[in-house]
């Protein structure tokens, strides 16, 4: 019997919870490509995520770059801003790691007018946004900006009891001039 679109999305992520990437990422490539013959774009985006995922745990950025990005595209065109700002925000992530900091700043930056649009039902993903941005800042000697950054991203952190956040905020406001 065929999985549904949905089954291999499920078998995706599972694979990924068990440390199996190169299950999760078969799983999430044949939901992209049942996705894409049943023309089902919303879960086309879901498993272009999923995929993403997948490659980046692999090692792969370039590839999981181009999945967000094409997740990133039907999110937009779908009017689904909170998956938008969250496709966006992890290729942000990749540009960040790969020290391509003019492009991450800019994905980063739209991530946060999305999700701030969004308010309170997305608080813990603009402080993980926030985290990218301070980063960021913080890599091109924007000490000022970064502080500002930290502050909120430890504030938002707080406000969602997530102590791992907390924690990362203070030390990084602690090492900053």
């Amino acid at each position: 019997m065929t999985e549904t679109i949905g089954e291999l999305v499920a078998r995706g992520h599972r694979a990924r919870s068990e440390n199996r990437s190169a299950d999760s990422r078969a799983a999430f490539l044949e939901a992209v490509r049942k996705a894409a013959i049943e023309t089902d774009r919303p879960s086309l985006a879901e498993a272009f995520c999923g995929l993403a995922q997948a490659e980046r745990d692999i090692g792969n950025p370039e590839a999981a770059s181009h999945h967000y990005a094409n997740a990133a595209v039907l999110y937009r065109e779908l009017k689904q801003p909170e998956k938008l700002a969250y496709a966006i925000r992890h290729e942000a992530d990749i540009f960040r790691e790969s020290r391509r900091i003019a492009e991450a700043e800019a994905l980063y930056l739209e991530a946060e007018r999305i999700l701030r649009e969004i308010g309170e039902g997305a608080m813990l993903d603009l402080a993980n946004t926030l985290r990218g941005l301070a980063l960021v800042n913080e890599s091109i000697g924007k000490i000022d900006v970064s502080k500002t950054l930290w502050n909120e991203t430890r504030e938002l952190y707080a406000k969602c009891k997530v102590e791992d956040g907390i924690a990362e905020s203070d030390k990084r406001l602690s090492r900053l001039p």
